[in-house]
């Protein structure tokens, strides 16, 4: 098998729970390795540690122990090659859209153009909405063209009809050759979008399953085996460790 992207090599991490009182761990002897060209979901109850997990994949947050590997050498920092996509947009509201995306690499207009915002490259973060602004986010962490993209929950608060518009992007995205890599809460996202998905358990978080989903794309979540994968996965889900 090839070298993985992305690894994880025995990963814990804990924090100060703030109080003086003692430590949170947020990861445990976590393992893991993902190929270039996988589109993996990472899913677990809220809190557990998966914006930990994908910040340390940043370079954003070191663990306390262990270490993550990108392309085999040891992630000491973030690096313009592998994208970061928060939940909230986070644009800079004194700059235009064109003038933000622009923060992460000079190709802001193509990436615009990509996120079909070309018309709104002069406008100001204030006069978008919801699903435009997280279009620019896209558009600023592809601008340099990375190899990964990391996601953190970066639909949600959407309606569904631009949460859907987007999970093509993401879908576009992944088929133009960048490793993804989405936290999510949603299965039915998780099952569109994902080769395979990591489920977390509870706090300190552990990898509990890890599954790879062999599906063709564009997937109908009507269908006989969509639907057999979601029940396994909500069973999945109600074990007592999650």
């Amino acid at each position: 098998m090839a070298r993985p992207v992305l690894q994880l090599e025995n990963v814990s991490k804990k924090f100060n729970d703030g109080d003086g009182r003692g430590t949170i761990v947020a990861l445990q002897n976590m393992d893991l390795a993902i190929q270039e060209g996988e589109f993996v979901t990472i899913i677990g109850p809220s809190g557990c540690g998966k914006t930990t997990m994908l910040r340390i994949m940043a370079g954003l947050t070191a663990p306390s122990s262990g270490r993550c590997l990108y392309k085999g050498k040891e992630v000491s920092g973030p690096s313009l090659e592998r994208g970061y996509v928060f939940q909230d947009p986070r644009l800079f509201p004194w700059l235009t859209v064109l003038d933000n995306v622009r923060l992460a690499g000079n190709k802001g207009e193509r990436f615009l153009a990509k996120m079909h915002l070309s018309e709104f490259k002069n406008a100001f973060p204030h006069e978008l909405s919801g699903g435009m602004a997280k279009r620019v986010a896209l558009a600023r962490a592809l601008a340099p063209e990375p190899d990964v993209l990391l996601l953190d929950e970066p639909l949600t608060n959407l309606d569904l009809s631009t949460r859907s518009s987007l999970q093509k992007e993401l879908h576009n995205i992944w088929q133009q050759g960048v490793t993804c890599i989405l936290v999510t809460h949603d299965i039915d996202e998780a099952l569109t979008l994902g080769t395979r998905l990591i489920l977390l358990s509870q706090r300190p978080a552990v990898i509990q399953h890890d599954i790879v989903f062999d599906l063709p794309f564009p997937r109908n979540l009507k269908s006989e085996e969509c639907q057999h994968w979601r029940q396994k996965i909500v069973d999945l889900t109600m074990g007592v460790a999650y």
